[in-house]
């Protein structure tokens, strides 16, 4: 590139101005893949701060729901899901930034400097033919004054052996701003679609266990205890609280502590560390105050429940009298 000889001037300039266009191009494709993966990613946390709203919405409705038990538990199970999979699409965004648009962003410093040698190049071989100008002015004007005619054919030289260096260095670079561009546009395009794929794979089996959860909600016996709280309201509503303790404590039970901690750590280092250990805590100490609260309502409806069958007994007794 830029080689030849004297008469291959508009060769040169082609070679430049092609080479011009592509950093040109390549400015602005990757400028305008820049632009569109960040909106992409901005609206993916988007999805994923409303996403968490809606965890936050199901989870308060499980809280306050007392009467149907099994209810509440699919939808606190449910939020807890949610929250899982968006805490992935945080990790998805993440990783967009830093592996996609990270790397698209970089271009724009790359092809100011490649149209930077390219312009260095060019002055170089203004400069080369400028000297020739002043060699053929010499020799037309005074052919016999050899000294001034061998000094501009010395400054000749030099400015055509700087030319040389110069094309070759940028011949060089360009070739290797063209192998770069490929093989980063590759690579972040793959970054991309594994990104994606690891997502959506983790997505899909969280949404498999949020559809059990929702299955595992038993209308049934949710409507078998409203009629029996529609009966006796103020009764049924202590023993639905207690019941809702106990099936909490029962869950928690059932659970591995070591994996879902295991989990829960690691989910939160994804998004922030200090928040979700404090949200770890807070639930934590909800969880021990739901635990107390039934094995206290528990004491309580035994003792009222021992309370209730003397009662019946002595009943029957005097109807049987």
């Amino acid at each position: 590139m830029f080689r030849g000889e004297n008469t291959h001037s508009l060769s040169y300039e082609q070679q430049a101005k092609f080479i011009q266009e592509r950093i040109t191009s390549v400015e602005k494709n990757f400028g305008d893949l820049c632009v569109a993966f960040g909106d992409y990613a901005r609206k993916t946390a988007r999805i994923r701060d409303m996403g968490d709203e809606l965890a936050k919405v199901i989870k308060d409705y499980s809280n306050n729901e007392i009467v149907n038990k099994s209810l509440s538990t699919g939808l606190d199970n449910l939020s807890v899901t949610l929250t899982a999979v968006e805490e992935y699409r945080n990790c998805e965004v993440q990783r967009l930034e830093a592996k996609v648009i990270g790397e698209l962003c970089q271009y724009e410093a790359i092809c100011k400097h490649a149209r930077e040698e390219l312009k260095h190049t060019m002055n170089v071989r203004e400069k080369e033919m400028a000297r020739k100008k002043v060699l053929d002015k010499a020799r037309e004007r005074q052919p016999f004054n050899r000294q001034q005619v061998t000094y501009a054919e010395s400054e000749l030289l030099k400015a055509s052996a700087e030319m040389s260096r110069t094309a070759k260095s940028l011949s060089e670079q360009t070739e290797f701003f063209e192998r770069r561009k490929l093989q980063q546009l590759k690579s972040l395009l793959s970054n991309f679609v594994m990104i994606e794929m690891t997502f959506h794979a983790k997505a899909v089996e969280l949404f498999t266990v949020a559809y059990q959860q929702i299955a595992d909600i038993n209308d049934k016996a949710d409507l078998e205890n409203f009629k029996r709280k529609l009966r006796s309201p103020e009764k049924q509503v202590s023993t639905g609280i207690s019941a809702r303790s106990l099936s909490l404590a029962s869950l928690m039970n059932q659970q591995s502590p070591s994996r879902d901690n295991d989990d829960t750590a690691s989910l939160g280092r994804i998004r922030s560390p200090d928040k979700n250990s404090t949200i770890g805590k807070q639930r934590s100490s909800s969880l021990a105050a739901l635990m107390n609260q039934s094995s206290s309502k528990e004491d309580e409806d035994s003792t009222e429940s021992e309370s209730d069958e003397d009662e019946d007994d002595s009943s029957q007794e005097t109807e049987s009298r």
